[in-house]
This record gives C-alpha cells, structure tokens and sequence, in this order.
C-alpha cells in the first residue's frame, strides 16, 4: 500500500518555492556568477574557477568604480543576482569599534557622537548606520577574554580607489584617541539598491 504524505498547506507551497529559488539563484553565488575572463573581487576557488585563456593576464580584484563584481554574459544565464533583485554591486563595510578605554573607563556617548560628527561622517558623506552592540575579544598579549559595549558602522558603497585610506583614517585617528588596540574591520561584495 502506497504511503500518502499530507498536503502541504498553499501558503508552505509557496514559502518552499520561493526558498528553492533562492538556493538556485544563491548557489551560483561563486564563479557561476563571473564571465570567464571577468574581474572580479568575489573570491572563486581554484575548482571553481575559469582557466584563463592563453596569454591573458590573470584576472586581479578591481577596486574601482564600476568593477565587474559579478558580470555573466547572456549566453550563461539571464541575468546577475543584482539584477534579479532591482540592485546593484556595492561593498558591505563593517567597522567595530570597542567602548571601553584599557583602564577600564567608558568612552562616552558624548566622545563617541563627536568622533562620528568629525571622523566618520565626513570620511563616508553618503551614510552609515550605527548599532550599539556587546563585544567580546581576547587580548592577544594576555590571553584574557574581556567583554565591553561596542558599535558597529555599517557602510554601504561602491568600490573607490581611495576607500582604503578612508577606512585607514578612520581606524587609526579612533585607535589613537581611545588608546585602542585595534578597530575590527569587515568587507564584502553584496547587491545593494535604495
């Protein structure tokens, strides 16, 4: 005798369906998404990834306005991930900024909007979003597990040849003001749209 399954309700249907879409579209995320020959800044791995033809140059990561972050030709696929979601290929930037002073002393919310009015806000006109957050590190000279309040920026943008200075400056004038031993940095490519 046959063993029934029940039917799933429409409304399950359709969240699977449109879960199974986005493992399609999503599980071509690494070299299936780049033109063999394109730039690209996503890293494929060496199974994944076109062999070059012969005599070009390889391919190196392009931080310019306008890279090729993930550039299929129409005869590979319909369209990029960006343009199945109405966006475009930016940078997820993500800065992490510890509150508490090595002594032990809070850096104040006063400190802290007044490096955002001179620091951040002029290095990344365009915005940034700001979340208080709780930070755990280990200190690598002593080993010791610390926690302490924190902030994440959160920076969407397009690639510049100059965001590396501008995240430069920003990580060492925080460093130097607050006696930091560093500030956590994060960066990946994302589809992006407003």
């Amino acid at each position: 005798m046959p063993v029934r399954t029940p039917l799933l309700p429409s409304r399950s249907i359709h969240r699977w369906g449109a879960l199974a879409g986005m493992a399609v579209v999503l599980s071509g995320c690494g070299s299936a998404l780049v033109a063999p020959g394109a730039e690209s800044i996503v890293g494929t791995s060496a199974a994944h990834a076109p062999a070059p033809a012969a005599g070009a140059p390889p391919a190196s990561a392009n931080l310019e306005a306008g890279s090729k972050i993930s550039d299929p030709t129409s005869a590979n696929t319909t369209g990029t991930l960006c343009q199945a979601f109405q966006t475009h290929p930016m940078l997820n930037i993500t800065l992490l900024f510890g509150q508490t002073r090595p002594r032990g002393q809070a850096i104040s919310a006063s400190e802290w909007r007044e490096f955002l009015k001179t620091t951040l806000t002029p290095a990344f006109p365009a915005g940034l979003s700001v979340l208080s957050a709780q930070g755990q590190w280990q200190d690598p000279a002593t080993g010791r597990v610390s926690q302490e309040p924190a902030r994440l920026v959160t920076i969407l943008t397009t690639p510049a040849a100059d965001l590396p200075t501008r995240l430069d400056t920003v990580r060492n004038r925080y460093k130097e003001r607050f006696e930091q031993q560093s500030v956590g940095l994060a960066v990946a490519p994302v589809c992006a749209g407003f």
